[in-house]
């Protein structure tokens, strides 16, 4: 593989994740989620199918986090440019 088909595919990954992060309501869950687990509703199952979240059952709750780094990351990047 060509240093420019590398580079392609990793374009097309990163344009997957932020299309997936790329709701305003979402990106608040997302917001919410950083640094700790807490439950949630909404819009977490089409988050958890495209691979941004996952969750852990305990007992009657279920509690969500962020599955992919690559999204603490940005939700990180995007509080200190919009959230000072």
């Amino acid at each position: 593989m060509t240093e420019l088909e590398q580079l392609q595919a990793s374009a097309e990954q990163a344009a997957a994740l932020l299309k997936a992060m790329s709701h305003p309501k979402r990106l608040l869950i997302l917001c919410m989620l950083c640094g700790s687990p807490k439950t949630s509703a909404g819009e977490l199952a089409r988050m958890r199918e495209e691979g941004l979240i996952d969750s852990q059952r305990d007992a009657q709750r279920i509690h969500y986090f962020i599955k992919n780094e690559a999204v603490n990351t940005i939700i990180a990047t995007l509080k200190n440019l919009y959230c000072p």
